[in-house]
């Protein structure tokens, strides 16, 4: 057995946002799957709203997901046959929502987002920059407390990464919806309220991002 994660303490408080820094390979998107339930601890534990999850069933994971947290990636994930308002529109579907509140949050978000103008675009026909708003959309569209993101600047030019870090920073802030935000970007992990280091399966908190003064 190869240990991922060794002794691994990390407290986000309510509305911080919180950035995990690591090279390739680290542990940084298995961090994010443990919180996210789409992993196991094999040791250890996950607290939500210091809650213990050890005892969560997988039908209660699936419910904490759809209901308190959003997930966005490097890779967009995008539905291709869907367009960018149907693909924001999933999370609500999945909770039953009706279909009135669903386009009226559904417009909303995209207007936060900046991208209400490619609502009727499918992600063939949007920019990197454009179909990641769009996975952020989705990602806050049923108003989760908590946002994972997993390298979401990992497929964009230098540019379009520093537009999607200030975004997530911004609409994170209106909500205050608490995020962990991993990166190996420098200038990414400039934007958090707290840095986190990840090598070697250990977590430290960074004094000093390079990069600041």
């Amino acid at each position: 057995m190869v240990s991922v994660l060794r002794d691994a303490d990390l407290h986000v408080a309510s509305g911080e946002f919180c950035v995990i820094m690591g090279p390739s390979g680290s542990g940084k998107s298995t961090l994010l799957n443990l919180v996210a339930g789409l992993d196991t601890v094999t040791s250890g534990d996950i607290r939500l709203d210091d809650q213990p999850t050890h005892g969560f069933s997988d039908a209660e994971w699936t419910r904490y997901r759809r209901e308190m947290i959003g997930m966005v990636f490097q890779a967009f994930h995008l539905v291709p046959g869907l367009t960018a308002a149907e693909n924001v529109g999933l999370p609500l579907r999945l909770q039953k929502t009706s279909p009135a509140v669903i386009r009226e949050r559904v417009a909303e978000t995209l207007e936060r987002v900046g991208v209400s103008h490619r609502a009727g675009h499918r992600p063939w026909e949007l920019s990197g920059g454009e179909q990641q708003r769009v996975a952020l959309a989705r990602a806050l569209v049923h108003r989760p407390r908590i946002l994972l993101a997993d390298e979401p600047t990992g497929n964009l030019d230098s540019r379009t990464a520093k537009e999607i870090v200030a975004l997530i920073r911004r609409v994170s802030k209106e909500a205050s919806q608490t995020v962990v935000f991993v990166t190996h970007s420098e200038s990414a992990a400039r934007v958090g309220d707290h840095v986190y280091e990840l090598e070697g399966g250990q977590l430290s908190l960074m004094s000093h991002v390079p990069g600041t003064t």
